[in-house]
């Protein structure tokens, strides 16, 4: 595996490829979620390594190599923040077609990456197949609130203060799910080693600014309707997977209704929901069910 550091309209493009593969079928960009970054996939890209394909993942603004190249944690930019992920995830892919251009492409979006991938493919980018992870929704009246209860902050605080208020809706309100507590972030997964590894480690788990936050309530208006995904290519086949016990997308039915409003726009899309699974599959005890899938799935589109 080796990091990347290539010259980007907003900044540096930072992250990761793990290309120790011999006659590769095919790429994969994974989208990572909100706070976190490249480091939690070293095991899912090994997985797919072995089975012939290419994996890129690149850290979101304020994520990962940003914060350790001296960035501001949980801070995309000063404005348009949203738009700013999404470039970059377009510059990703362009240097991956670029490095591979007789592959297949696909992706693999976990949490907030299902939001961003959305976004990108409304830009006419075209995959072979795409995977959501524990894809979720938000409906219009609740982001209208959560900027009413927000603002206060930013006021006060400033763009890069952080939000103690939609830390209390988010993180601590999902992981009161699974009272009584462990830890804080029991709501990610049922494997305890992966979860102590997450709070252990200083690239995961951070609050935002309220400047993030004001960027996803932006980026999020209108993203889950029939008019937003028809301006997707309709020939790309979708995966979403998710956890009955995932706290963040109301235990998967969230995931689901995007599966179903996706085949109300006419795409070909497949749904599977994994017993006793929580917000991160990818981290889950029985995460290879999970990687047999997706290897599934592509192989079926390739």
């Amino acid at each position: 595996m080796k990091e990347i550091s290539l010259p980007s309209e907003h900044g540096n493009l930072r992250g990761m490829v793990w290309d120790d593969v011999d006659n590769p079928i095919g790429t994969i960009q994974i989208i990572h979620g909100l706070v976190e970054y490249h480091g939690r996939y070293h095991e899912t890209a090994k997985y797919f390594n072995e089975r012939g394909y290419i994996v890129y993942c690149s850290d979101h603004l304020g994520h990962g190599l940003h914060i350790t190249d001296g960035k501001l944690r949980g801070f995309f930019l000063e404005e348009n923040g949203y738009e700013a992920v999404i470039d970059q995830l377009a510059e990703m892919n362009s240097e991956i077609r670029k490095n591979h251009p007789t592959l297949n492409h696909y992706v693999i979006s976990h949490s907030l990456g299902t939001a961003l991938i959305i976004s990108l493919l409304k830009r006419n980018i075209f995959f072979n197949g795409v995977v959501l992870s524990a894809a979720f929704s938000i409906n219009p009246f609740l982001m209208y609130l959560n900027k009413l209860l927000i603002w206060p902050e930013y006021i006060i605080k400033g763009k890069r203060g952080l939000s103690d208020e939609m830390e209390k809706l988010t993180t601590i309100k999902q992981n009161a799910e699974f009272e009584p507590n462990r830890t804080t972030h029991d709501y990610l997964s049922s494997d305890q080693k992966s979860v102590d590894e997450y709070i252990a480690d200083p690239l995961c788990g951070f609050k935002k600014t309220t400047q993030m936050w004001q960027d996803l309530a932006n980026g999020f208006i209108n993203l889950w309707t029939k008019k937003s995904f028809g301006m997707m290519d309709e020939n790309i086949p979708f995966y979403l997977l998710t956890g009955d016990k995932d706290a963040v997308n109301a235990h998967g039915k969230q995931a689901e209704e995007i599966h179903n409003l996706l085949i109300q726009t006419g795409f070909k899309s497949e749904f599977r929901v994994f017993k006793n699974m929580r917000h991160e599959p990818f981290q889950e005890l029985e995460r290879q069910k999970v990687f047999e899938s997706i290897s599934k799935f592509y192989s079926q589109n390739s």
